[in-house]
């Protein structure tokens, strides 16, 4: 049930219309069977009934980690250590297991390891939206453990926490703190409601006119990087910069504005990502900020943070952005892509902190506007390798397609793809290029083009327009006391101009493979 899909639309209307005419605990238990069946729904619509078990297995481990919850909370503190040590290993083991097993063989492959024929064959299923409540699973426990959370939450509290379905299939990742004081006492009003509306409409504009048509104009270049000129496999890269931000912030823009809806406040994942000036600010208040804070609190900070010295600091960042891109995907190219911002925010720090140099103008407007373009071509490098983890193995001990090749392909081409480097290849070989190009044709030294300049244009003039709305939420309040009717309007066009794309088949969101 996606969420840019007529299905969900229809669900959540009927949600809406339900809950409002419960009272109490009433609606609570509504919301948890909701969610329950929004999970399901998955599973039978991919496995029919055989699917369901996915669903068991969820609230298996849901109910797992509420009765060590409930244990915790009985324990002094020695005790509480230890079974928060147990409840976090059966979370790692899960994810483990499910996301990283095919990883490791990868691994053990690579390193000439012997696998068993049976270990090779076995194709284990990703369960829907596992990285995302396994985190959301270990903070609760953690806050328990550190005395945060001090209050029983109870059995229904508890599962409608992690299993709030706006927020349940790509976060944001929530914490107790940000949802469990709302649960009794859902607000709606006027506001809310007209709130609500405009991040649904924002947030399918933004997946359906913008993150799906980009990525059918670069999925070819990812797949033929080496037949592509270096101009377009780096407009390949910005392109996925901004799929994959008007994605995922188009998705929490949906699961915000339907928790509106219902009355609850859930986290903002993005401010203006890319107006950062650096990036200490991209990962530290501006992208996915719910995974960045979580990383921060339950990683970083326990291995010291930068309460040590400066190269134990360094180090913390490198290993905690290494997790964060692990935590994305099983591939080698995540843990280089975390890795090197790791790195990145280390050298800002060396830079800033000990040498004292300004890495981020502040006076004047033209450097800072450059530094922001600069920033936004460094994401787009590492977009590259973000999006390159897209291409399925053929066999487990098959590499010839595999993320590092296409990644290297295209870091390659970003130098090399050029007619004059092809002419020159050719010369190497013993070729005549005048002669080659007089038989064949100037076309033999002639790369693609990822066409489509117009589109790009438009496109990264929606994303800034998006960003501006981000950036400076209050541009637009003088107009909010016409809500009602500019609601009904822009329903009206975004119905019109989405509704015949997402009757023919709705596009996955991007983070719903993690």
């Amino acid at each position: 049930m996606l969420f840019n899909s007529v299905t969900f639309l229809v669900f959540l209307a009927i949600v809406y219309l339900v809950y409002w005419n419960l009272r109490g605990v009433a609606r609570q238990y509504f919301l948890v069977l909701a969610s329950v069946l929004f999970y399901a729904y998955w599973g039978l619509e991919s496995e029919g009934w055989w699917g369901l078990r996915w669903t068991v297995h969820f609230l298996s481990m849901v109910g797992i980690n509420y009765l060590f919850v409930r244990a915790m909370m009985r324990r002094t503190a020695p005790d509480r250590r230890r079974l928060l040590a147990v409840n976090v290993l059966i979370n790692l083991s899960n994810l483990g297991v499910f996301k990283y097993f095919a990883f490791v063989r990868m691994i053990l492959v690579d390193l000439g390891v012997p696998v068993p024929e049976a270990a090779r064959e076995v194709d284990l299923f990703l369960p829907l939206a596992i990285s995302f409540y396994t985190f959301q699973l270990i903070a609760y426990s953690v806050d328990v453990a550190r005395d945060i959370i001090t209050e029983n939450p109870g059995f229904r509290r508890y599962f409608l926490f992690i299993l709030f379905f706006p927020q349940l299939i790509a976060g944001p990742i929530m914490r107790s703190t940000d949802f469990m004081g709302q649960i009794d006492d859902p607000k709606i009003n006027k506001r809310r409601l007209y709130d609500g509306g405009w991040l649904i409409i924002g947030g399918l504009l933004k997946k359906v006119l913008l993150a799906d048509p980009m990525g059918f104009i670069i999925a070819p270049v990812f797949r033929e990087p080496q037949t592509y000129n270096a101009w377009s496999l780096l407009l390949a890269g910005m392109g996925f910069s901004l799929q994959v931000y008007c994605d995922f912030s188009g998705y929490t823009d949906i699961a915000r504005g339907a928790a509106r809806l219902l009355g609850y406040e859930i986290p903002e994942n993005f401010l203006a990502p890319y107006f950062s000036r650096n990036a200490r600010e991209l990962w530290g208040k501006r992208w996915h900020i719910t995974l960045n804070t979580w990383l921060r609190d339950y990683i970083y900070i326990p291995l010291g943070g930068s309460r040590v010295s400066r190269f134990r600091t360094h180090m913390n960042l490198a290993v905690t952005f290494m997790i964060g891109g692990l935590w994305h995907g099983a591939d080698y190219s995540y843990i280089i892509w975390g890795v090197s911002w790791g790195l990145l925010l280390a050298l800002e720090r060396i830079l800033e902190d000990d040498l004292g140099i300004q890495t981020t103008p502040k006076n004047n407007r033209f450097l800072l506007v450059l530094k922001i373009l600069f920033m936004f071509f460094l994401f787009s490098l590492g977009a590259i390798m973000f999006r390159s983890q897209r291409v399925v193995y053929p066999a487990p001990d098959t590499r010839s397609y595999s993320s590092g090749y296409i990644m290297g392909e295209m870091f390659a081409g970003l130098a090399l793809n050029t007619p004059d480097a092809a002419r020159d290849d050719y010369a190497a070989a013993g070729a005549d290029p005048a002669l080659t190009e007089a038989v064949f044709g100037p076309e033999i030294f002639t790369l693609n083009d990822i066409g489509h300049s117009e589109t790009f244009l438009y496109m990264f003039a929606a994303l800034i327009f998006f960003h501006v709305i981000q950036y400076r939420p209050g541009l637009f309040e003088r107009w909010r006391r016409y809500d009602f009717w500019l609601i009904l309007l822009a329903g009206a066009i975004t119905g019109g101009i989405l509704l015949p794309t997402m009757a023919e088949a709705a596009h996955q969101f991007i983070y719903f493979v993690f």
